[in-house]
């Protein structure tokens, strides 16, 4: 949503507090009147920003994405032996092993567009190719040694 957007509804809702005065005191219970003791802002917010041309924007490419970082190759197949037997969990890994500060968070490095990881990296996570949820690697960047699991991808 735009700074625009979130300024119109702000508006709207403090014009909504001051919409009671516009009720008319012979409004009964029928279902006419309803309406008109939702208040005229409620009614406007209700069926205007429900709109399909007032909703947000598709989104853009991005990803959401983990990763275990390691700084050998060694490394790399020690983990994923024991992923492959299923002895530890991916968020367990990088916790343990992980290099990246992205580790106590179980290597979540959660949504973000093209370029702003390493080259590298991003064409892994962003390659249509690249299955979701599974484990991709070793993937070699000036950092270390990467292994990946892309849970999102939006735009690709």
């Amino acid at each position: 949503m735009t700074l625009l957007h979130y300024l119109s509804i702000f508006i709207l809702s403090l014009l909504q507090r001051h919409a009671v005065a516009f009720i008319p005191s012979h409004a009964t219970t029928t279902r006419s009147s309803a309406t008109l003791q939702m208040g005229f802002f409620d009614n406007l917010l209700k069926n205007a920003f429900a709109n399909e041309k007032y909703t947000a924007p598709p989104e853009g490419i991005k990803a959401t994405a983990r990763h275990i970082l390691v700084k050998s190759p060694e490394d790399v197949d020690m983990i994923m032996d024991q992923l492959q037997q299923g002895t530890l969990k991916f968020t367990d890994a990088a916790r343990q092993f992980s290099t990246c500060p992205s580790s106590s968070q179980g290597g979540s490095l959660g949504s973000f567009p093209p370029g702003r990881m390493v080259p590298e990296f991003d064409a892994v996570i962003f390659d249509p190719q690249t299955s979701l949820g599974e484990v991709v690697g070793p993937v070699q960047t000036k950092f270390g040694y990467h292994l990946i699991v892309v849970d999102k991808r939006t735009g690709v």
